[in-house]
């Protein structure tokens, strides 16, 4: 005796429908998982670049009479800071001894590649054999260097012209090197509110003189920017953090002047600080204040 073949029954619509609704708020739950945990290694990968770069410049400083190394060299009548030869700026000088370019991009830039570090100041592509090749990667590293209090900007007169260049500080003038900031993550530019052009070799420390209006940067020639606006109009610019920006997940990733490196929120980085636009503020608590020399 034959037994009756089981019929086949399909997935109704409203089964199908019930089913890709429940894919869809699977994704819409896991994927910003997903992404975090994508950026959470960049960040990771980030930090261990940093250190490498923080260790070149210990080793440059161990070579070079315990000096900072100058963020931009200068030069003698020079045409200033950025703009390339016979000027050099800090990641060239400490690249011989990592030797590995990638450490001064980011994983978490899309614009920290070959093509859009290759340009000039003014975005312009390089020429071939143009000598500012390294330059131009070097200006445009997403480390930027706390040059306000470790290697101050400087205008100054010489028997051979005006100077225009850096004066890199001594380790031995720092208090707490553990407590010091050395660099962090940056940005060139900003364009409908978002970076662009890569990073930037220096960042502008956010305070440069203390509770009574005195001057707490290490030299008197000093020349800047102008400071964070921690408050830009709708066009914002990259001094909005001074050139420093929050790539990872809203966090910076900094290192120290002993060598460690850490991420932190920008409320944690200007801790003791009165941050107001155009170094208007002050830096009212020394023992909280990561950038100086105190």
């Amino acid at each position: 005796m034959l037994l009756p073949r089981p019929t086949r029954r399909a997935f109704t619509l409203i089964e199908l429908l019930v089913v890709i609704a429940i894919i869809a708020i699977l994704a819409a739950i896991l994927f910003p998982v997903f992404a975090q945990a994508r950026e959470m290694a960049r960040k990771t990968s980030c930090l261990s670049n940093f250190k490498q770069a923080n260790l070149g410049v210990l080793m440059y400083v161990q070579d070079y009479d315990e000096t900072i190394p100058p963020v931009d060299t200068g030069s003698i009548n020079g045409p200033g800071w950025g703009f390339g030869r016979p000027d050099y700026v800090w990641p060239e000088l400490v690249q011989s001894y990592i030797k590995n370019w990638q450490v001064f991009r980011c994983p978490s830039d899309p614009h920290a590649n070959d093509r859009e570090l290759s340009v000039d100041p003014n975005g312009n592509p390089e020429m071939p054999n143009d000598p500012n090749h390294y330059y131009y990667w070097g200006s445009r590293t997403d480390i930027g260097f706390n040059y306000t209090f470790l290697s101050p900007w400087v205008v100054e007169p010489t028997p051979a012209g005006t100077y225009v260049g850096s004066h890199g500080q001594t380790i031995a003038s720092i208090n707490q090197p553990a407590g010091t900031l050395m660099t962090a993550d940056t940005i060139w530019d900003m364009q409908g509110g978002q970076p662009t052009g890569a990073g930037n070799w220096v960042i502008e420390a956010p305070c440069i003189r203390d509770s009574n209006g005195a001057s707490i940067v290490p030299v008197n020639y000093f020349y800047s920017y102008g400071g964070w606006q921690p408050s830009p109009p709708a066009a914002a610019n990259w001094l909005m953090f001074g050139g420093m920006w929050p790539r990872h997940n809203k966090m910076v990733n900094i290192s120290y002047c002993d060598g460690h490196a850490k991420s932190m929120s920008i409320n944690a980085v200007t801790r003791g600080c009165d941050v107001k636009a155009s170094h208007a503020g002050a830096a009212f608590d020394g023992d909280a204040y990561i950038w100086d020399l105190r």
